[in-house]
């Protein structure tokens, strides 16, 4: 009889609730290479295939059973562990995070998150990155996570931000005309997206008015929704509902935006530690969102 060892089983576990063997690595500590030959080992181990190939990450009907099984058999060996050995970890962690990411991104990531430590509380809190930042710096949050500018001299550990290409985003149906001004929906000033988009428009000479202004996330996708006008998004936030506007003379190219973290790694206990590994996972494997 075989044995499945349980560091394979969590490899496995772990590049399907993270989206991708990179962000498995980061979050387990392995390389790239390391991940794939513990698939590979797994494979050879139960003598079937688990990822269906050219895809982005399907399992198999062999590798959804396995998953199941696999995650009922990581909760069981987790929980020996720390009953006998007393390494469940706890504690509360402050994290500041833009409004973009609190429909699709931040439950995966907290979902995830949740099922590893379970005695793990993340307060979080939802604003414009502006806001984000004046309350990190007093002490706020223990983690932020905000849009900013590009640092041309960017000398961060590269998990810790990730460029990000700017789109026009625009209800499916709505059809721009070419010499109308542009109808804006956006944040709130303060907002960087708001920022380069007005920058950008009054540099090329393009008229503009804000139709709608709201703080909500909600709020600017139901605005957009019902073609009041046109907003400005992050790439891998725009919800797969809404769609990315081809530039035109009227609609310039937006460039990009950085989406970076924020810690104190001297002030982060164990708990903050363990919430910073998923995030960083996280926006290593940012996809377009599914709302």
């Amino acid at each position: 009889m075989k044995n499945i060892p349980t560091d394979l089983l969590r490899t496995f576990v772990t590049i399907k609730d993270l989206g991708g063997f990179t962000s498995a690595g980061e979050l387990l500590g392995r390389s790239q290479p390391a991940i794939s030959l513990q698939i590979k080992k797994l494979e050879e181990t139960l003598g079937t295939k688990l990822f269906l190939r050219g895809t982005s990450l399907a399992l198999t009907a062999d590798g959804e059973y396995l998953y199941a099984s696999a995650k009922k058999m990581l909760e069981i060996n987790d929980e020996i562990v720390n009953k006998i050995r007393g390494e469940n970890i706890s504690g509360k962690v402050r994290l500041g995070i833009p409004n973009d990411f609190e429909l699709a991104f931040l439950p995966r990531v907290l979902r995830s998150f949740s099922k590893t430590y379970p005695n793990i509380s993340v307060e979080v809190d939802c604003e414009i990155s502006k806001v984000i930042q004046q309350r990190y710096h007093k002490n706020f949050y223990d983690i932020v996570l905000v849009m900013e500018a590009i640092n041309a001299n960017e000398e961060r550990d590269n998990r810790d931000y990730r460029i990000e290409q700017l789109e026009w985003v625009m209800a499916h149906d709505y059809t721009p005309s070419r010499n109308e001004v542009v109808p804006l929906i956006a944040y709130p000033q303060g907002c960087i997206y708001r920022s380069i988009t007005e920058e950008l428009l009054t540099s090329h000479g393009i008229g503009y008015k804000a139709v709608y202004t709201s703080p909500s996330l909600l709020g600017l996708l139901s605005a957009v929704e019902a073609g009041l006008g046109i907003t400005v998004m992050a790439h891998s936030t725009v919800p797969s509902k809404m769609k990315c506007a081809m530039t035109t003379a009227a609609l310039p190219p937006l460039g990009q935006v950085c989406i970076g973290l924020y810690y104190k790694q001297e002030a982060l206990g164990t708990a903050a530690q363990r919430v910073l590994d998923f995030l960083r996972a996280g926006i290593a494997n940012l996809e377009k969102s599914e709302l």
